[in-house]
């Protein structure tokens, strides 16, 4: 080889070496904007099964607050009555609908008062582990939440008054149970993680899982992925939402209460060769987040605390579904949200942008 074509070739090497860079990480944020695209996609459909879940919830506990009959055992303390009334009705659910749905009424001074599920706890005080309740000293409306009392989970709360006498609370419990059968389904495994920060109120998880500095809240798990997540650095997954560990994908959401007080994590595990398949136009995407108008009316309802940042929650739900509508449907969808944008200023149109990116969050109450 000649000095010329030696030099020729040095000079070469680096502009190539260069040009592999710019390659490798330009393919790598192109991944990592396809990761976030498809951390959307599931946080979506996260807050829409657990809205899903919540609303039966919320629904029951209204039927059952309107049930003449259990409000009557609870004013005369006829605990028997009631664990009939209650046991009775979810039994019947189960076996016409295959939903799982526990109910149970308290009393105004936090004691059990019935379960549907066992009659063997009435009068056990409630107070230590259901500082939600304050809730209602000074709002009056039903409430639906993730909370954590002697489990972690989604409680549908109803007062019951009487002539503005407070008599107690019905409230049906669920258990995350429709939502990780829903990943389940995708190729996905859900785990609903609570702070070991309340080991002390969920007695009746003390003996769960747990991962880290979590307890598994969620029944149905997958225990495969146990050993990987205890080696995961969890704050890093806090930090950037999503990671890499092996052959998967972890992605995370935050877990609050109506508050916004963080009680834990969603978790969700994707396997790499299922990322294909969460692609634009994919089957699987389509199951995931295809929503009908009734679909964009059910989250809109989901979102329970407005931001500031809209001027109304329909935007918001709107402009958060941008990366799920189909292709029959995008033009129609692009006409409204042009309207809705021509509406707002510079600055907002700006804060529209920075926040976008930010996580979603389930608060405050279902109306």
């Amino acid at each position: 080889m000649s000095k010329t074509h030696r030099i020729i070739t040095l000079a070469f090497v680096p502009v190539v070496i260069f040009l592999l860079y710019l390659i490798v990480r330009f393919e790598s944020e192109v991944r990592r904007e396809e990761l976030d695209g498809i951390g959307d996609r599931l946080v979506v459909a996260l807050e829409s099964q657990l809205g899903r879940e919540e609303e039966d919830a919320l629904r029951m506990a209204l039927m059952l607050s309107q049930n003449e009959a259990l409000v009557e055992a609870l004013k005369n303390d006829d605990e028997d009555r009631g664990y009939k009334l209650l046991s009775e009705v979810m039994d019947a659910i189960k076996e016409h609908t295959n939903i799982l749905l526990r109910a149970q009424v308290i009393g105004a001074d936090y004691t059990l008062f019935a379960r549907s599920w066992d009659n063997t706890y009435s009068g056990m005080p409630m107070e230590d582990s259901r500082s939600d309740l304050d809730y209602f000293k000074s709002h009056k409306k039903p409430r639906v939440s993730i909370e954590v009392g002697r489990r972690l989970g989604i409680k549908a709360t109803v007062p019951l008054f009487e002539n503005k006498k407070l008599l107690g609370f019905v409230e049906v419990l669920q258990f995350f149970d429709d939502t990780t059968a829903f990943f389940k389904e995708l190729g996905v495994d859900l785990y609903v993680l609570m702070d070991e920060d309340y080991y002390n109120t969920a007695v009746l998880m003390q003996f769960n899982p747990m991962i880290q500095n979590y307890i598994i809240a969620n029944r149905a798990f997958n225990a495969t992925h146990l050993n990987m997540l205890e080696r995961l650095d969890m704050k890093q997954l806090r930090r950037e939402q999503v990671l890499a560990q092996g052959r998967y994908y972890v992605f995370y959401e935050p877990l609050e209460n109506a508050e916004g007080v963080i009680l834990g994590a969603f978790v969700m595990v994707m396997p790499k060769s299922q990322v294909r398949h969460f692609g634009n136009g994919s089957e699987t995407l389509a199951l995931l987040t295809n929503f009908s108008r009734q679909n964009l009316y059910d989250i809109v309802k989901q979102e329970r605390l407005e931001e500031k940042i809209y001027r109304s929650r329909y935007d918001k739900a709107l402009l958060y579904l941008k990366d799920t509508v189909s292709d029959e449907d995008r033009e129609l969808f692009l006409q409204e949200a042009q309207e809705i944008l021509e509406s707002y200023t510079k600055e907002e149109l700006i804060a529209l942008i920075l926040e976008h990116r930010s996580a979603r969050r389930i608060e405050g109450e279902i109306r």
